[in-house]
């Protein structure tokens, strides 16, 4: 077996604690990589769950607004229930879409949406 003079033990020390650094800032570089992957993926989220709900409150205002005349206790005709018939279309499917992902629940909702969907479209076309 060979023997090291002092000088060659401190070069080889030398490239054990480089590696060493070496390995230390991939680790640290790949904990840097994973936490910018998991706040964009937060990002993506909370930009998913503000259109979600935020698209939400949007339809229920529409209803809201359409349905303020009918609360008026006016005389009623066929063309004054035209103003629920967009909003609820876009609710159902709405609810039916983002909110309801798997199961039974999902494939009522679904079935409901374009069960309305289909009421809508012949409501508006017996309208006009």
């Amino acid at each position: 077996m060979r023997v090291f003079t002092d000088v060659e033990k401190q070069q080889l020390q030398a490239k054990i604690q480089d590696e060493q650094e070496r390995q230390r800032l991939l680790k640290e570089i790949a904990q840097i990589e994973e936490e910018k992957e998991a706040k964009r993926m937060k990002g993506i989220i909370s930009t998913a769950f503000s259109f979600k709900y935020g698209f939400l409150v949007l339809i229920i205002g529409l209803l809201v607004w359409s349905a303020d005349p009918l609360m008026k206790w006016q005389n009623f005709d066929r063309f004054q229930f035209g103003n629920l018939v967009v909003p609820l279309m876009l609710l159902f499917n709405h609810i039916a879409y983002q909110f309801t992902k798997k199961g039974w629940l999902s494939r009522v909702m679904k079935t409901i949406a374009w069960i309305w969907l289909v009421f809508g479209f012949a409501y508006i076309f017996w309208i006009f």
